[in-house]
């Protein structure tokens, strides 16, 4: 197996750095999610990553975001209709990612935080039925 050298390497994605202000929405968030069975998270790349069992489901930034400083990000790895329909209709759903496995999600204020909470419960219910099959 070759190893790639550094002009055959990707660049690194730039992730933004977060205000205090989305620090302490992640971490609201944070805390919400851990309080769900099979869940546990882990530092990744001034985010962290939440897991259900050993699956990832969702990152939410610590210092850095994927996408914007405001936005939090989760996986979706396939969509029935009705679902790609939710994606599309809602407006803080960054463009870019409907159509991606990782959806990011720009949080306005703290009063965006359930819809927030409603998207990464619907990961972590997809993280389960994938595991299933």
């Amino acid at each position: 197996m070759k190893r790639r050298t550094n002009t055959q390497r990707r660049p690194r994605p730039k992730l933004p750095r977060i205000p205090e202000e989305m620090r302490q929405w992640s971490d609201l968030l944070l805390r919400e999610i851990l309080g769900w069975p099979d869940v546990s998270s882990r530092p990744m790349f001034g985010m962290t990553a939440v897991y259900r069992g050993d699956a990832i489901f969702g990152v939410l930034p610590r210092t850095r975001a994927m996408d914007t400083p405001y936005s939090i990000s989760f996986k979706i790895p396939r969509r029935n209709p009705s679902l790609k329909k939710r994606l599309e209709d809602n407006p803080r759903i960054l463009p870019s990612t409907r159509d991606a496995k990782w959806i990011s999600l720009e949080l306005q204020s703290g009063n965006n935080l359930p819809d927030a909470i409603r998207w990464f419960a619907q990961a972590y219910r997809l993280t389960a039925k994938a595991g299933e099959t």
